[in-house]
């Protein structure tokens, strides 16, 4: 616990331009983007994800309600690449679900299980330019369904399973997935 503290007191301090529950921007719709305009937010998300994982040693994921920003890009650090993604959208979702412990940069040192599809559908524009539609699953799906969740103002504490809140005690890297019974 007192590890955790020292942690916010460091995001605090390094990361002054994270957001947290109860900020405005974090309950609302993001607006779509231009794509210079999305770059500009992408790279500069990756610089303060960059920050906190510094800082912390975790953090897969940023989208720019988090910084304050109501527009819908967020990035990813996957396989230690980030990338953007611009103007997202999930066209489809499995009916197969799993539940995850679910930390949140904005809602630490908070964690929750939050029960969503294992397989999803998602289309962007990439940093390039590039439009995109991938099919994700596992873990990976379940970070662009966190990160997508930002942008639509919707935050991993508000569908969280029933009594699943609690301070993040554990190293968030070695969570599973797990089936839903």
């Amino acid at each position: 616990m007192k590890n955790n503290i020292q942690n916010i007191e460091k995001v605090l301090e390094f990361c002054p331009e994270i957001v947290y529950a109860g900020h405005p921007v974090l309950r609302t719709k993001a607006s779509e983007v231009g794509l210079t305009q999305g770059i500009v937010i992408g790279n500069f998300l990756i610089k303060v994800l960059a920050k906190y994982r510094e800082v912390t040693g975790v953090g897969r994921g940023l989208a720019a309600p988090q910084i304050g920003e109501n527009s819908a890009v967020f990035v990813t650090y996957v396989n230690d690449v980030y990338k953007i993604y611009i103007n997202p959208r999930i066209l489809k979702s499995s009916k197969e679900l799993c539940l995850y412990r679910e930390g949140c940069l904005s809602c630490a040192p908070m964690c929750a299980d939050v029960k969503r599809p294992k397989n999803i559908t998602l289309e962007y524009t990439d940093e390039y330019g590039n439009f995109n539609i991938i099919e994700a699953d596992g873990v990976f799906a379940r970070l662009l369904q966190h990160e997508y969740d930002h942008i639509e103002g919707i935050l991993n504490i508000d569908i969280a399973e029933q009594g699943s809140i609690e301070v993040m005690v554990d190293n968030p890297l070695e969570e599973k997935l797990r089936d839903v019974i």
